[in-house]
């Protein structure tokens, strides 16, 4: 009888061979739009060639070889010990299972390890982002503020931050 052996979910750096499965997930979530698609790929493109210089790290969480969520966060320009979560994203069919939650973990503990005191998280206050927005603050992200109809009529800039 062959044993049957559970895959390893694991945090890491996003790999070259995981772009597709990243566009893949930006895409399942029916939250990027395209100009938003298209910003996940360049920016994946420039962190290929030198996260350092683009100021943009991904990181993958894996189930195995599938990729189920991804991360991007990079140091905020011109705010000391600030950080920015840009995106975390999770394929539909592995919401709810706790990956957004460990991967704020993992950007977390990366950016306490690079002397970060500060993650700052900007949304989108439509209906399609509360889960999102509940998710953060179940991880102790504190709402600071909401700008009506910043990105579009009805659409609002909700702003959450950390202190590390």
């Amino acid at each position: 009888m062959a044993a049957v052996v559970a895959a390893v979910e694991v945090i890491g750096p996003t790999l070259p061979e995981e772009q597709g499965q990243i566009l893949e997930i930006a895409n399942a979530t029916a939250v990027f739009n395209r100009e938003e698609l298209g910003t996940v790929d360049e920016l994946l493109a420039d962190y290929y060639r030198d996260a350092d210089a683009s100021g943009y790290y991904f990181l993958s969480y894996r189930d195995g070889r599938r990729v189920l969520g991804f991360a991007v966060w990079g140091p905020r320009s011109l705010a000391g010990r600030g950080y920015d979560l840009y995106w975390v994203a999770t394929h539909p069919a592995a919401q709810r299972r706790g990956v957004a939650r460990r991967l704020l973990a993992e950007v977390e503990g990366r950016v306490r390890a690079r002397g970060g005191g500060w993650l700052w998280v900007e949304t989108s206050s439509t209906p399609a982002y509360a889960a999102a927005r509940a998710c953060y603050a179940r991880c102790g992200y504190r709402r600071l503020a909401e700008l009506d109809d910043f990105y579009g009529d009805g659409d609002g800039l909700v702003v959450y931050a950390k202190r590390i």
